[in-house]
């Protein structure tokens, strides 16, 4: 039988005492750690519930930039009018995750600090270039999303440090920004691949910045420079997305497991990415001259 101390905070000076005095582990949502408990995958002596401390869920915009709390849910990101003018692509992402009882409950911080692979919130924040700020008791510090994350399960949040915001810059402009998600069933799927693009363009309508994020195919979510590259500063043709799609498959590594082969993932991988690309595309040419 499973044994250890709870604990459940109050407020954000709360947590940092609780997490100073006993090393506690972290309990959200629930949404992973109690699967793991019920596996035999966890053992902690203390698990400290932050579900309580509201002043770590919210959804501002602050001088052209979005900040979110760590404990902000799926559903709130998902039902959020900030984030649809901001950032549709994380809307969709969210709308993905699992079923509604995991929305209601699986929060932002938790997704992020599980480090999966898989996690459907990462791609579209990392095409908006976002960064996560941790805080501890006698410190705080920020970082590019895409640092936090050290390999399948790992972060660099340090002892008794948690997740207090991610925040990533509205674009301008003529921009769009999509998600698009491959999962062996249609609820409660873990994404076999994933996409998210971001796609800004000039009075002409070329390309000035494009972005690409792929879930599922490496130890992280990663970037890729390949596919972006070809896209930069020319006119956004379905045959220059289709090669810049598959461009992504040289910024990739997928593996074979129970879901999936990682040949069928790289296949995958170029198809999400040029129905991304496009989708962005297209709600980025009926804002120009807008």
């Amino acid at each position: 039988m499973l044994e250890f101390d709870f604990l459940q905070p109050q407020s954000l000076a709360e947590l940092m005492v609780a997490l100073d005095e006993t090393g506690g582990s972290i309990l959200a949502g629930g949404t992973d750690v109690i699967p793991r408990m019920r596996s035999n995958l966890f053992s902690a002596s203390t698990l400290v519930d932050v579900s309580k401390i509201g002043e770590l869920s919210f959804i501002e915009e602050r001088a052209g930039e979005i900040v979110i709390g760590a404990l902000t849910t799926h559903a709130e990101l998902m039902n959020s009018e900030v984030l649809r003018s901001a950032n549709p692509a994380l809307v969709d992402a969210a709308a993905s995750v699992g079923c509604n009882q995991t929305r209601q409950r699986g929060t932002l911080g938790g997704n992020l600090a599980n480090a999966s692979p898989a996690a459907d919130t990462v791609p579209p924040l990392l095409v908006f270039d976002a960064q996560v700020r941790l805080v501890s008791s006698d410190s705080e510090r920020t970082l590019p999303l895409i640092d936090f994350f050290v390999g399948p399960g790992k972060t660099r949040l340090g002892p008794a440090e948690v997740i207090h915001t991610v925040s990533f810059p509205r674009l301008t402009g003529a921009w769009g920004a999509a998600f698009q998600k491959i999962g062996k069933r249609s609820g409660m799927a873990i994404a076999v691949v994933s996409a998210a693009a971001a796609v800004v363009l000039d009075e002409t309508g070329k390309v000035s910045d494009a972005r690409l994020a792929l879930g599922s195919v490496a130890p992280t979510v990663v970037r890729s420079p390949k596919a972006e590259s070809i896209l930069q500063g020319q006119q956004p043709t379905p045959k220059l997305i289709k090669a810049a799609a598959q461009a992504s498959a040289g910024d990739i590594s997928p593996i074979s497991d129970v879901r999936s082969t990682a040949e069928y993932r790289r296949h995958a991988a170029t198809v999400l990415a040029e129905r991304a690309f496009q989708q962005a595309v297209d709600q980025a040419v009926s804002l120009v001259g807008a």
